[in-house]
């Protein structure tokens, strides 16, 4: 189409159009008003933001999503004797008197009895119609292209053969001199997303997706929600410290810009469920390539004449949209309000397809007729008198690594069944060298680009246990965080516990308020044992409040978060959150004693591991607290694990709350930590013998031993990212004594298939006890 034609004209567009119209009238000197459907709807009605949003959902009790319902349904009211129309008008002469229905006064006089061109606009809501019938608009109808010849479609097995087919035949285009930037791919759902990177990889084509992902899942924005306070400013500078990469400024300016469309708001807490809905509804960054297969909008993207688009996936139930009749507002009182019905929007899609599939000029279509559910069916769209079907014909002239990938599958039915066809004739021939049934589980050492590190007590002793699991979790990220019920249990009880000290502290309040805020859902078992564990943290509370008699240490911190900087040059840094830090200012020394709650049964607090990097918890907390700025003068008067729900019973609540852990040898600084420590009441089997001097089995370090210790540390972690930085992520889990570490909670074991010779079996004698 000549694109002068639009020239010193008002032209209304599909709003996913408006883009793509742009950029082709970029090179041009023309006057255009360009008009996109919601602009119309609201310039003609009302527009609204956030602020109304919020004001439906506080004043109408609804969520965001149910409040937005209501608001969009406002356009649609009219004189008719219906509850929903009533109870919407309620709702809109609210908004109105509250000012937050925003019209533009203006609009109606600009567009009446203009000249209008819905462009690629045959098939509309009759919704818009009427608006423009209401200004007298005089409508025309322009198609950018219309290409009447028949094209071709493909029917595929399934969409493994289908994609395949894709690749080739881009493959063969761009031999052919086609620019890579010119071929399209449309339709592409999540299904299609993991075979199209495995296909496209095969064949070495760049290829663009659309990112679906949310934010949501970010370690970044896991941190943003579980600080998040009505101080948003402090809950971002929280966030802010815990950046490491560009992805992550990404997301923090995203977490921003979300905060910041809520300005009108005086406490972020009555907008905290709003903030939550924005930031699931907000999409990760896509890495995008300069040269490579785009993937667009196939109903909602303006293609160029020379473009080459392939459109999978062209199954019914995929394409076209099927409305059905659920809105807010019926189809019969659609019919009233002279909307188009979900009978009337389906007839729409159908045609609007066609016309699109016409309008293309190089267009290929492919469908499957099965997937693993069973069998799938051409989409209703389909016009046999415009598309011509065509055998499937892979040519293997393209790609060693789909041939070689081919044959493994040929040989597997062959192997299976005693199936041959030319094909595994055709490539068994060719790859006579190919190694079948052979697998080499070793990692192959690559060249990992890090804008940071940022380490931490787990991470560390997860390299320890299995690098392989380390690269696993850390770079693939395969292991994506789930709430469960011990977790859950875990985050309530630590926040009560951080709270349970304030002068104005109520359990109750707090417990419910932690509960609340937790994501998981918890099963009406699951209820029954959080009453349970309610009971016994309230308990649990009183000891631990009773235990402060036993103690000189009265300054107390609380979940204190720590990073130090290990290497600036390579932005390595090491954080630690501590549940809780006791100290005190004794002459020139502050004795410090670190205390981190265990809800689990499985935690150690021996530090026999520590040379071989793992059970360093207590040892890379005592690290922090000596290389940071909190504290002068440090002397590390202990370091220990209080241990939460061991016991079984009510009597035996003193004794399971009892300190587990390590205390400075010095009897000066003992006697700070501990002044019970003779037959001590704080501190499990510390006690003295008659003679005065510490029994046995008490667990004591000298000022030497823990500085040796922090050493140890040290040299431990400039080891850790020194390999992590080096690529060296073996397979190799490691056997002390009994315990196979790095296997005993792996969830890889279907993707490392461990042997035996990869299993790194170290000594039982650590370094102590």
């Amino acid at each position: 189409m000549d694109l002068d034609i639009l020239n010193n004209k008002i032209v209304i567009i599909d709003d996913r159009l408006k883009s793509s119209l742009l950029e082709m009238i970029s090179n041009k000197l023309m006057n255009i008003k360009i008009i996109t459907l919601s602009e119309l709807k609201r310039n003609y009605y009302f527009n609204y933001d956030k602020e109304t949003i919020y004001y439906v959902c506080s004043h109408y009790n609804v969520i965001s999503d149910i409040a937005k319902i209501y608001i969009n349904n406002l356009y649609y009211i009219d004189d008719i004797n219906e509850d929903k129309i009533k109870f919407l008008k309620e709702i809109k002469k609210d908004l109105e008197d509250n000012n937050l229905l925003y019209k533009n006064e203006l609009f109606s006089n600009f567009l009446k009895d203009k000249e209008v061109i819905l462009l690629d606009l045959k098939y509309i809501d009759k919704f818009y119609l009427n608006i423009l019938n209401k200004l007298n608009c005089k409508i025309s109808y322009i198609d950018l292209y219309n290409h009447n010849s028949i094209k071709t479609i493909y029917e595929c097995n399934d969409m493994e053969e289908e994609i395949s087919l894709v690749c080739s035949k881009i493959s063969e285009l761009i031999k052919s001199g086609i620019n890579i930037n010119n071929i399209k791919i449309s339709n592409v759902n999540n299904d299609y997303c993991f075979v199209i990177k495995k296909y496209f990889k095969m064949f070495n084509i760049p290829i663009n997706l659309d990112n679906n992902s949310s934010i949501n899942g970010t370690s970044l924005v896991k941190i943003f929600k579980s600080n998040y306070d009505s101080d948003i400013n402090k809950t971002l500078e929280i966030v802010y410290d815990n950046i490491i990469d560009t992805n992550d400024m990404f997301i923090y300016k995203k977490l921003i810009d979300i905060v910041n469309s809520y300005s009108f708001i005086d406490d972020y807490n009555n907008v905290k469920d709003l903030i939550f809905n924005d930031i699931s509804n907000t999409k990760l960054k896509s890495v995008i390539y300069d040269n490579a297969v785009n993937d667009i909008d196939f109903m909602h993207e303006i293609v160029n004449e020379d473009d080459y688009v392939f459109l999978i996936n062209y199954n019914e139930g995929v394409i076209p949209i099927n409305y059905k009749d659920e809105d807010y507002l019926s189809d019969k009182t659609k019919s009233i309000l002279n909307i188009s019905t979900s009978i009337e929007l389906n007839e729409m899609e159908v045609l609007n397809i066609r016309e699109k599939i016409s309008s293309i000029n190089n267009l290929i279509i492919t469908y499957s007729t099965h997937n693993l559910d069973g069998e799938l069916y051409i989409s209703s769209s389909y016009d046999e008198k415009k598309l011509k079907k065509e055998k499937v014909n892979i040519s293997f002239n393209n790609s060693n690594s789909f041939n070689k990938y081919s044959l493994v599958i040929y040989k597997d039915l062959y192997n299976k069944y005693g199936s041959i066809n030319d094909e595994f004739k055709l490539l068994n021939n060719k790859y006579k060298d190919l190694k079948y049934l052979s697998y080499d589980n070793k990692f192959k050492k690559f060249d990992i680009k890090n804008d940071g590190i940022m380490l931490s007590y787990s991470s560390i002793q997860k390299y320890n246990e299995c690098s392989f699991k380390y690269y696993l979790d850390k770079y693939l990220v395969l292991d994506k965080y789930e709430d469960n019920y011990s977790a859950s249990v875990g985050n309530i009880t630590h926040k009560v516990l951080s709270l349970c000290f304030n002068d104005d502290f109520d359990f109750e309040v707090e417990f419910n308020k932690a509960v609340d805020n937790c994501d998981y859902e918890f099963s009406y078992s699951e209820l029954y044992f959080l009453n349970k564990i309610k009971d016994t943290l309230q308990k649990s509370i009183k000891v631990i409040k009773k235990q402060l008699k036993y103690t000189l240490l009265q300054n107390i911190m609380y979940e204190k978060e720590i990073i130090i900087e290990i290497n600036k040059e390579l932005n390595i840094r090491l954080k630690g959150f501590v549940d809780k830090i006791m100290s005190s200012n004794v002459n020139d020394k502050c004795i410090v004693a670190i205390i981190d709650y265990k809800t689990g049964v499985n935690d150690e607090a021996s530090i026999k591991n520590c040379s071989y990097g793992i059970n360093m918890q207590l040892p890379i907390y005592i690290y922090l607290v000596n290389k940071s700025n909190i504290f002068k003068n440090v002397k590390i008067g202990g370091m220990y694990l209080q241990k939460l729900y061991s016991n079984k019973n009510d009597e035996d609540l003193e004794e399971s709350l009892k300190l587990q852990g390590y205390t400075n040898s010095d009897n000066d600084i003992l006697s700070i930590v501990d002044n019970t420590y003779e037959n001590s009441k704080l501190i499990k089997s510390l006690k003295t013998n008659k003679d005065g001097s510490l029994y046995y089995h008490s667990k004591v370090l000298s000022d030497d031993e823990i500085e040796d210790l922090n050493k140890l540390v040290e040299s431990k972690i400039e080891e850790c990212y020194k390999n992590i930085n080096s690529s060296c992520f073996d397979i190799n889990p490691k056997v002390i004594g009994n315990i196979n570490y790095g296997c005993r909670y792996c969830k890889y074991k279907d993707i490392c298939f461990v042997k035996e010779e990869d299993i790194v079996t170290l000594s039982n004698k650590g370094g102590e006890e």
